[in-house]
């Protein structure tokens, strides 16, 4: 059994922790860490220890969480968060990840999960570096804290408004770290594969896990071959099918079932 604690930065209304215009951190760092809490459940032996508020209305002193993760013994920590340079939109752009100075354990997790990170979000590698950070100084573990992008970036913030993007990046972090832990993907608990049928006339699909990403029109009757599990989407909950587009799981308009 892997103990993975992970927690998204900062609460929602943590003082300065805005985008200029006034989106909040905790915001971003919450999609990346649902969407990857969500992936690694369909790992096999992956408990999952969340260290922030998952409602983001309350900031957990950073002594809480790092206790809360010694004190489940946790196998490694992840620290999701979201960078800021002047406060004031600019140009710069990257994506970084810290771990402790001398800590050989916290640059091997950091090596690991780093590349994945970077390509998901498809902006500028500014390297796995070291500080002096609460998170990955007081961790009996390796920690390490993931900075995805710069909310004060005109570059960056494109990314970081994009469901579909900060889903992907879920993935990326819950994969690389299935590959770190050796971890397995289920095999379905023997429940076979799932479909979806339409039941509505007709209906939208998604390019990506996003309402306003519209693609293409399916129509009743239709059946589509299921290869991600009903997961959340700002109010409603989708499927991914086989053609890599994404699909409402609301049961008004879909019937899923296995076979």
């Amino acid at each position: 059994m892997a103990i993975i604690a992970i927690g998204a930065g900062h609460g929602i209304n943590t003082p300065g922790k805005r985008t200029p215009a006034g989106e909040r951190e905790w915001s971003f760092n919450n999609k990346v860490v649902s969407a990857a809490i969500n992936y690694l459940g369909g790992y096999e032996n992956a408990t999952i220890v969340r260290l922030d508020d998952p409602t983001g209305n309350t900031d957990v002193p950073l002594t809480t969480r790092t206790n809360k993760a010694n004190n489940a013994n946790a196998d490694i920590l992840v620290s999701y968060h979201h960078n800021a340079n002047t406060g004031q939109w600019g140009t710069w752009t990257g994506t970084e990840t810290y771990h402790y100075p001398g800590s050989s354990s916290g640059n091997t997790l950091a090596r690991a999960i780093h590349p994945s990170i970077v390509t998901a979000m498809g902006l500028r590698d500014r390297g796995v570096k070291s500080a002096n950070f609460h998170m990955v100084r007081e961790s009996n573990m390796p920690a390490i804290l993931i900075e995805g992008g710069f909310m004060d970036s005109t570059i960056d913030i494109v990314k970081m408004r994009n469901n579909g993007v900060m889903d992907n990046t879920g993935k990326a972090l819950a994969d690389s770290i299935a590959s770190y832990l050796g971890l397995v993907k289920k095999d379905g608990g023997g429940t076979g594969q799932g479909y979806v049928e339409i039941v509505t006339d007709s209906l939208w699909t998604y390019n990506t896990a996003d309402w306003n990403d519209r693609a293409v029109v399916v129509n009743r009757g239709e059946v589509f071959t299921v290869i991600r599990d009903r997961f959340p989407v700002d109010g409603g909950y989708m499927y991914q099918i086989k053609s890599g587009l994404y699909i409402t799981a609301n049961p008004n308009y879909v019937r899923y079932y296995t076979r």
